[in-house]
């Protein structure tokens, strides 16, 4: 009976990369790989080479090929790989990725401020660590919710990102870049081009973790215009999300999304969340008010959704206009439309309630 030795088999598999101490670049290995095994296996294969590489250049790039495939557990070995390199470059991608994966195991609560202080301090040696250096930048300001300084970046992102010579890394970047501008497009209530970037990265990303994010987006898009359509999404982000175990992305989509797009439109009937807010705006929807706004008003310093959900609740247009301008002064003008549909809702009820008095 044969012996098979996963390990010998790979070492095989790997050895036309490495010869006389030398290795391929990564980009030939990826495309060498692709072509011969199905995405899942050559990514496996791409994960295990880039953790033996005895490159520098694969070394640091390898940190981009993991974290756009979603390894992460693989990708804190390669940082700490990367940490302790000789070559200062790969020092500083170590520290850029450190960052990045420290960002998605604590759901985004690193301290914006602190990453931003620390990425001051760094003098790119390349234009792949001065466009990571921008992203994280992006990012940073994201969790700032400072929507208008986000904005401000996409030239700077445009530009650099076309600058890049390795066509691996211009993949991923790309692919990272039209992250962005669904985000970015989303914000400025852009839904049509929204929608183009996330379904080009549903179709063209291995990264399972931003099929979840495009559909949790997606959804999002459809949530005044298509509530099928916003179902959809959302049940496709919590599957993935549940393969995968993204624990905080799929109790976001449970106790967030799902009810806040069922509530917009009115609906429900077995929806449940265990967010007291959300659950305030799933009692607006079934007509029980005073419950809903005995939750609202005991928040002392309300954020734009809470004061959007109180003014919904009372047909109150001040507190719906607060909330539509605190809105846009954040850029955020896609959550501005929900203030809005409510205040068009209200007056087109009061143009029924005074033809009805004109009639009687």
């Amino acid at each position: 009976m044969e012996d098979h030795n996963p390990i010998q088999e790979k070492q095989t598999i790997f050895k036309p990369f490495r010869q006389n101490g030398n290795e391929t670049s990564l980009h030939i290995v990826y495309k060498a790989l692709m072509a011969r095994y199905d995405s899942n296996q050559a990514l496996a294969l791409l994960r295990d080479f880039c953790l033996t590489s005895i490159s520098v250049e694969n070394q640091r790039r390898g940190l981009e090929l993991l974290y756009m495939s979603s390894f992460f557990d693989e990708l804190e070995e390669l940082i700490k790989v990367n940490r302790n390199s000789e070559n200062e470059e790969n020092r500083q991608w170590a520290y850029i990725y450190d960052i990045m994966l420290e960002r998605r195991k604590t759901g985004e609560k690193i301290d914006p401020y602190k990453i931003l202080s620390g990425l001051d301090k760094i003098k790119p040696l390349s234009q792949e660590v001065e466009l990571l250096k921008v992203f994280l930048t992006v990012y940073s300001y994201n969790s700032l919710r400072k929507n208008g300084t986000v904005g401000s970046y996409f030239d700077t992102l445009h530009e650099l990102t076309n600058t890049i010579a390795d066509p691996l890394m211009a993949m991923y970047f790309h692919e990272r870049l039209e992250d962005f501008l669904m985000f970015y497009h989303l914000l400025r209530n852009e839904l049509i081009l929204c929608r183009r970037y996330g379904y080009r990265l549903l179709n063209r990303t291995h990264n399972t973790f931003k099929h979840c994010v495009a559909h949790q987006k997606l959804a999002l898009t459809y949530t005044l215009e298509s509530y099928e359509q916003a179902l959809y999404h959302s049940n496709e982000a919590l599957q993935i999300a549940e393969q995968n175990g993204y624990t905080r992305l799929s109790h976001v989509i449970t106790d967030k999304n799902f009810p806040f797009i069922a509530a917009v439109n009115g609906v429900y009937e077995g929806i449940t969340t265990s967010d007291p807010i959300e659950k305030a705006h799933l009692d607006i929807a079934k007509g029980n008010i005073d419950d809903a706004v005995k939750v609202l008003e005991e928040i002392e310093q309300p954020s734009p959704f809470q004061e959007y959900y109180l003014g919904k609740a009372l047909n109150d247009m001040d507190r719906l206009l607060s909330a539509y301008h605190r809105f846009t002064r954040s850029g955020n003008h896609f959550a501005a439309q929900f203030p809005i549909h409510e205040i068009k809702r209200i007056r087109k009820l009061d143009i029924e309630i005074m033809e009805e008095h004109r009639l009687a």
